[in-house]
């Protein structure tokens, strides 16, 4: 708890010349100002006056609001004075010297008044008796790296670049906290006796109950709302491709055909030499032979007719591969399946042997 300080008091002689005569002439530097107005000047002289009656009397927690008041209307080193010496009277001795030390830093002109000259004396005196009695307190907050914290003491926020400094405080009761988003407010009451140095630590805990944050949303994509339909018409429900990957392109179908085209050829070529072979061995004159030759003659056409049906289902299985390999995947199956069904000879129409004088020609409609 602050505790009120009495200095020894200020003379009736020093009242009395200060309203007399000396304070309407430090103001009058300012009232002479441009940008300064006569009513500001006379309402900063009544404050002053009743200001300095009141700690005459005494009664510094009045006299404190009426000179600061007519502090802040027109500077004057003889209201400060005061009003820094009225408040080290009140405990508030880190206020009170630092008012006094603002005066004690200003020159003074080079004929001061008496009443000016002494008021900067008084504040040299009260300075220097005020100022070893001023204690200290070091503030420490745990917390996670880059943790923005709010430090206050008696309910005034202190910058957190003072953490872990020592910060000139009045003797009494202190009120440390330290807070920040997500986590519990941190708190401690310290007590100060005068020129006393303390050390204060505060850890911030997580809060259990903090909202989680959000994670961050992704880019948005581009935009897949269909343009605006014209009036008077309804837009249609945008469709969305499926995103089930094709399957793998198969080949199995061409190699399949393939196959049987190589092996029609192979027949093929097989049975056109037989056929030729049988040729050779008749005895035949141009289209017309024996008819102890017929069933030779019968068999070389049986042969020929099968390596022409077979040279056509190689040419059709080559061509067929080659077209599955390149348009190979679930219509090619399915047209492989369907060529598979009607296979063997069905789409071969008018096969036809032609034996001829010296050769033998094959033929076949598909």
């Amino acid at each position: 708890m602050k505790s009120s300080r009495h200095l020894r008091p200020w003379s009736w002689v020093s009242v009395a010349a200060l309203v007399s005569g000396v304070l309407p002439l430090s103001l009058a530097r300012v009232a002479h100002a441009e940008e300064d107005s006569a009513t500001e000047t006379a309402a900063a002289r009544a404050l002053a006056v009743d200001g300095l009656r009141l700690a005459q009397a005494g009664k510094c927690d009045e006299a404190i609001s009426k000179l600061e008041r007519a502090e802040k209307l027109h500077h004057s080193l003889i209201v400060l004075s005061h009003l820094g010496e009225c408040e080290v009277n009140q405990g508030n001795l880190v206020a009170g010297t630092e008012m006094l030390r603002k005066v004690l830093r200003e020159p003074l002109p080079q004929s001061p008044s008496p009443a000016l000259s002494k008021a900067y004396e008084r504040a040299q005196s009260v300075f220097d008796q005020t100022r070893p009695k001023i204690a200290g307190l070091t503030i420490s907050v745990s917390a996670p790296r880059d943790t923005e914290i709010r430090l206050t003491v008696d309910g005034l926020v202190v910058a957190s670049s003072l953490l872990d400094s020592e910060l000139p405080a009045d003797p009494g009761d202190h009120v440390v906290e330290a807070s920040s988003p997500g986590f519990l407010k941190a708190s401690t009451r310290v007590s100060l006796s005068s020129a006393e140095k303390k050390a204060v630590a505060l850890k911030l805990e997580a809060d259990p109950n903090a909202p989680v944050p959000s994670a961050p949303s992704e880019a948005p994509g581009p935009n897949l709302a269909p343009p605006p339909a014209p009036r008077g018409q309804v837009s249609p429900p945008l469709a969305f491709k499926s995103e089930v990957p094709p399957p793998p392109r198969s080949h199995a179908a061409s190699y399949v055909s393939w196959g049987l085209g190589l092996a029609g050829v192979g027949v093929g070529t097989a049975f056109g030499l037989l056929t030729l072979k049988d040729k050779h061995a008749l005895d035949c004159q141009g289209n017309t032979c024996p008819l102890s030759q017929r069933d030779a003659v019968d068999s070389a056409k049986q042969k020929g007719t099968i390596s022409t049906i077979a040279f056509a289902v190689g040419g059709a299985g080559l061509v067929l591969g080659t077209v599955l390999y390149f348009t190979g995947g679930h219509e090619a199956r399915e047209s492989t399946t369907a060529a598979t069904q009607r296979g063997g000879f069905a789409g071969l129409r008018n096969q036809r042997a032609v034996v001829g004088p010296g050769s033998l020609q094959l033929a076949a409609d598909f």
